[in-house]
């Protein structure tokens, strides 16, 4: 749609045969009458019109590739006034020149003012339409660009409704519990009871915080350690909170049960052996800290959060982070508070 016809090559080798025969056809009605079109009409100045045509359109196009590139005036608007003005300036020069020389050169005498106002009024009128179909085409890619970057928006507003739809509903985790719940049902009604009240007390939570900006950590960390009582039941690494050493800030709702899970489901199943995640604070920042023993090709980096870095992006201009090291994985999270 951006490249507009005037540049393809059949247009620029044809166009001018057409219009360089409809200029020389409306300069022989002007000079003679209908009946003596037969006789006048194939003859030179039929070709001067086609290569004058060829002229005057292979510069307007070149006027317009220079006033695209041209960065100011920023205006659209102001910028066409003064390409339409310049043009035709210009068009009115290089016809006159070029009838004059083909007057004076093969015809032996010097043109009238009437006869160099015929041929610049209508190599005008080709030029300015030529422009005009260019101003035409930019407002249409504009409206065109408008209406795609609304659907796109969108598009992405949908796309963002239903990621949040299903980071809330997490079916993973919802048929992870079912089955756990299903298989201890039988054989332990009360631990059965148990696992459903945590599995209902994470959901309730997460749905019920959906639209909640901020929560205080301190309810955060209340759900987390139902999570993980969720988790002990799962077929995953056993994990249990450690050190908390954190005030009373504020947390996006289910950020840290998130970062909870994804470690879960990036540390290699043991039955055993637990796993501890200790939470720390600096000054500025919440230190989720573990010692990683990572699964093959399922390692946590900071791209693994980015819906949580999307969060924090509109609270905080810090970056949530990741950082490797040689025994412990530490996720920093900005501390947030209410002004």
């Amino acid at each position: 749609m951006k490249t507009l016809f005037i540049h393809k090559p059949l247009f620029r080798l044809l166009s001018p045969l057409f219009s360089g025969t409809l200029v020389y056809l409306l300069i022989l009605l002007i000079n003679n009458t209908i009946d003596e079109l037969g006789d006048n009409f194939f003859g030179q100045e039929l070709y001067v019109c086609i290569g004058l045509a060829y002229l005057i359109q292979e510069y307007v196009r070149v006027s317009i590739v220079i006033f695209k590139r041209l960065k100011r005036p920023s205006s659209f608007f102001v910028k066409t006034i003064l390409q339409i003005i310049s043009t035709i300036f210009i068009n009115i020069a290089l016809v006159s020149v070029a009838m004059y020389l083909y007057f004076t050169n093969v015809l032996y005498y010097t043109p009238n003012s009437n006869e160099l106002l015929v041929f610049n009024s209508i190599f005008s009128v080709i030029a300015l339409i030529y422009i005009l179909l260019y101003v035409s085409h930019q407002f249409l890619y504009m409206v065109n660009t408008e209406k795609l970057e609304k659907e796109e928006w969108a598009r992405l507003e949908v796309e963002e409704d239903f990621t949040d739809f299903k980071r809330g509903i997490n079916p993973e985790l919802l048929f992870e519990s079912l089955e756990a719940i299903l298989v201890v049902m039988k054989g332990n009604p009360d631990k059965a009871e148990q696992i459903t009240d945590s599995f209902a007390m994470v959901y309730r939570y997460l749905l019920s915080k959906k639209k909640d900006e901020l929560v205080p950590i301190s309810e955060e960390l209340k759900i987390l350690k139902e999570l993980l009582q969720l988790f002990s039941e799962l077929p995953h690494r056993k994990i249990q909170l450690g050190k908390i050493a954190v005030d009373e800030s504020m947390v996006v709702p289910g950020s840290l049960l998130r970062i909870a899970e994804k470690v879960m489901r990036t540390t290699i199943p043991s039955e055993v052996k637990k796993m501890a995640i200790d939470i720390l604070e600096s000054e500025n920042e919440l230190a989720i800290q573990y010692k990683h023993e990572e699964r093959i090709g399922k390692s946590l980096k900071t791209n693994s959060l980015n819906y949580i870095q999307r969060d924090y992006r509109y609270y905080a201009p810090e970056p949530v982070k990741v950082v490797h090291g040689d025994v412990f994985k530490t996720i920093y999270l900005p501390k947030l508070y209410l002004e």
